[in-house]
């Protein structure tokens, strides 16, 4: 009968068992960190959308608004007096931008008819939004005058986890661009000039790009036209690092007029 030789086993050493645990740990340790990164770039995208939404909805708003500022009448027929003397265009009611609680530019007013009834001057008509030293963004629903941004009842319109910050390029909240025409100067040319000429050289002095008045006769009828720029700038209160710009361009639909002073 042969003999049966039996192979002896033999267990791993405590070396190797320590090396095997720690690259299983190497391993585990790896998968952890591409785990947790996938999971912060999922969170920083997900505060940014949300970040981003919420400061195109500010945009919206205002953009909407500041577009009606002028408007007096839907039926001009009925209210040419008013289109002729726009009562929303005065010193204390025409669109303005102003510096309030120590910013720049971060406040702008102006009024309009906003029920499109009997188009008077009233304190429910005045409109505007104010930047605060806190990154509150505030909505007026009514005021007084519009000289100055400390008058009149104002809304909030931030979610109280967004912070609207000063713009790291030093540009205002809101930037007026006005354009004036000299409409004196145009009607002239039109009628005695070659319609084929430039009627508004700017580079021209006294022509029809300028358009000076001082509130006595003899003064010219001028026609400016208004835009508005808007940058917004905002962070999550929670996460400073989470920084959105967005800008938007607002073309002020109703043009101010003022008529000749002979």
């Amino acid at each position: 009968m042969p003999l049966i030789h039996h192979k002896q086993q033999t267990g791993i050493t405590l070396i190797e068992l320590m090396i095997g645990l720690l690259v299983g740990m190497i391993v585990v340790a790896g998968g952890l960190q591409v785990f947790t990164t996938s999971i912060r770039g999922q969170t920083d995208n997900q505060q940014l959308s949300r970040l981003n939404q919420d400061m195109r909805a500010m945009m919206d708003i205002m953009v909407r608004d500041i577009r009606r500022a002028g408007f007096v009448t839907s039926d001009p027929a009925a209210n040419l007096d008013f289109l002729k003397n726009n009562p929303f265009f005065a010193a204390t009611t025409d669109i303005d931008v102003h510096d309030y609680d120590g910013g720049t530019g971060n406040c702008i007013v102006y009024s309009y008819n906003a029920n499109d009834s009997n188009p008077v001057d009233v304190q429910s008509q005045r409109f505007g939004f104010r930047l605060n030293s806190a990154g509150i963004l505030s909505m007026r629903e009514s005021g007084n005058t519009n000289i100055n941004c400390t008058d009149g009842s104002w809304e909030t319109i931030t979610e109280p986890e967004v912070q609207i910050i000063p713009n790291p390029n030093t540009e205002p909240l809101f930037e007026l661009i006005e354009t004036e025409l000299n409409v004196t100067v145009m009607d002239a040319r039109l009628k005695n000039s070659d319609p084929a000429d430039d009627l508004c050289n700017s580079a021209e002095v006294g022509g029809c790009n300028e358009c000076d008045r001082d509130g006595t006769a003899p003064d010219p009828a001028c026609l400016y036209v208004r835009n508005v720029k808007i940058t917004l700038t905002g962070r999550l209160r929670d996460d400073p690092n989470v920084t959105q710009t967005i800008t938007g361009q607002v073309r002020v639909r109703n043009d101010k007029f003022l008529p000749a002073l002979p």
